[in-house]
């Protein structure tokens, strides 16, 4: 029964892999196969490259000098945190929210089973995004260090010594929201505000650690650390880590008790927490005199409320949108920081890209806001409720695209703005970013609905599917990323020839017109294969 659950599991984790959503047929070998390699190439290519870069920098200084514990502390460290929060919101809402638990329980199947198949399937989220650190980690070490069957074992036990650790926190964590949840009113924004209170943090305390590693880089050679009180802990971690054989067992008894002793904490509260529907809070009701609303408000007001009542949704897909704000904010600050590193790299050369490359810019992080790309997945099982509401189905999809431009429209021309002030851009430069800018995050909202039409998936268990592991939300967020560099590269490399302005009118010219052509598809073929599904 564990096997199957397993299995179960690991299919739903991955079934964009291995199943054809729209036509619901299991996919060939062959289509498996480059689903899975797009996927490794885009995710953990990109980021296993960035962390490698990161490992090569600090090991060579870092294993010169004899520290070799503290260069694993560091990497140790970013592999938690990012293992965290690349799992912990996943983990409650896998574990405690799937809409299959009632069904699992309500079977002859041991609840321990069931939780140990959650489990495994938090864990395997944990690796993900683990092992894109810890892998550079250790081939690194091994590339700058002597090698001996000490040095070479220290690292692989730590490794796994750490994402058991994560799989504990993340677990413990999304625990800790489970039960906070089910005594909050509004769980969704309370959960979100959570979140983004520990991003901003996780920000904070990544920028010093950046000064801090670089000051340190620079005199490694004259530094001493005296390891005394609380760091002796965390040097038993490094030491463990570069093969210190009783630094590595005290090291891994303790992870282990821990992470049994939450196992059984879990054991005992799982059932309770994923049949608590209710929060203890009581609603007093008053007496209030309804407003009308037209169809469309109505069907928008729909999506608002679908959006902000589910913190994975709310928190993965717009979270791209109050990092926008975060940094107009900044520039606005700070403008002169942006300007002087712009004309420093460019010089005089950058007058004439700047409409397109501001554009650009803004166009790669509004990528980062997936509002309408899971929009129609996360219908679900209800999916038939809008399709037989007296609205047309147009009237649908355009209520989903509303919503994502009425959370990323904002944000995006702001940023622009702020840009624009920063450069003192002129008349004519505000006109054209501006317009390029709504032009472009247009075309990617109904980009995102157009790949969703196309690859639904309305079976899901739990969103965490549909939000962050579904191909239409992968592909969108990777296609918004191109076109945003191409338009970037066209202004490094064509705006002295072409013309500054004439190159941002030209990509307004070929961008409104694929948002013209989109919005048509959706108001005739989208619609009905809305209507069909």
């Amino acid at each position: 029964m564990l096997k199957t659950l397993l299995k179960k599991q690991f299919l739903e984790i991955n079934k964009a892999f291995f199943i054809d959503q729209k036509k619901g047929k299991t996919r060939t070998k062959v289509g498996t196969i480059v689903y899975i390699s797009l996927y490794a190439l885009l995710m953990v290519g990109l980021m296993g490259g960035m962390f490698s870069f990161l490992s090569y920098t600090l090991a060579g200084p870092m294993i010169a000098a004899g520290f070799d514990w503290l260069y694993f502390l560091i990497m140790l460290g970013i592999a938690i945190i990012l293992g965290i929060f690349g799992s912990v919101f996943s983990s409650y809402s896998s574990m405690y929210l799937s809409t299959d638990n009632d069904l699992l329980l309500s079977m002859p199947i041991p609840v321990r089973y069931i939780m140990t198949a959650r489990l495994m399937g938090v864990y395997l989220m944990d690796l993900l995004f683990t092992l894109i650190v810890l892998i550079p980690m250790t081939v690194m070490y091994w590339i700058f260090k002597e090698n001996s069957f000490l040095t070479i074992l220290g690292p692989i036990v730590i490794s796994f010594i750490t994402t058991l650790l994560v799989l504990v926190l993340s677990t413990g964590l999304g625990w800790v929201v489970a039960r906070l949840s089910t005594k909050m009113k509004n769980k969704s924004l309370a959960t979100t505000a959570i979140a983004l209170a520990g991003i901003g943090l996780y920000y904070f305390v990544y920028f010093k650690a950046v000064n801090i590693i670089n000051e340190f880089l620079a005199n490694i050679s004259t530094m001493e650390i005296e390891i005394t009180g609380g760091l002796k802990i965390l040097y038993a971690v490094g030491s463990a880590a570069s093969g210190n054989p009783l630094d590595m067992l005290i090291v891994s008894i303790v992870i282990i008790s821990v992470a049994v002793l939450v196992f059984l904490i879990l054991d005992r509260t799982f059932i309770k927490i994923v049949t608590t529907k209710t929060g203890a809070a009581k609603i007093k009701y008053t007496e209030k005199k309804a407003k009308p609303r037209s169809q469309n408000k109505a069907l928008l007001f729909r999506e608002i409320k679908r959006l902000t009542s589910s913190s994975t949704y709310l928190l993965n897909s717009s979270i791209g949108a109050i990092i926008m704000v975060a940094i107009a904010v900044f520039f606005f600050i700070k403008g002169s920081f942006l300007n002087s590193a712009i004309y420093g790299t460019f010089g005089d050369a950058v007058i004439p890209m700047l409409p397109a490359l501001l554009a650009g810019a803004v166009g790669m992080a509004s990528a980062t806001v997936m509002i309408s790309a899971p929009s129609v997945s996360l219908e679900g099982k209800s999916l038939w409720i809008v399709q037989t509401l007296p609205v047309s189905c147009t009237q649908v999809l355009k209520a989903k695209l509303l919503n994502h431009l009425l959370f990323t429209l904002g944000p995006g021309l702001l940023l622009a703005i702020s840009s624009l002030i920063a450069f003192r851009a002129g008349f004519a430069e505000w006109i054209l970013v501006l317009v390029l800018t709504t032009a472009l995050i247009v075309l990617q909202g109904e980009f995102g609905l157009f790949l969703n039409l196309k690859r639904p998936n309305l079976n899901w268990t739990n969103e965490t599917m549909v939000v962050k592991q579904s191909m239409a939300v992968t592909i969108a967020m990777f296609g918004g990323w191109i076109l945003a560099t191409l338009i970037i590269l066209s202004a490094i490399f064509l705006s002295a020839a072409v013309g500054g302005l004439l190159l941002a009118g030209l990509w307004i010219i070929v961008i409104g017109t694929l948002a013209v052509l989109l919005y048509c598809w959706l108001g005739k073929k989208g619609s009905a294969i809305l209507a069909r599904l």
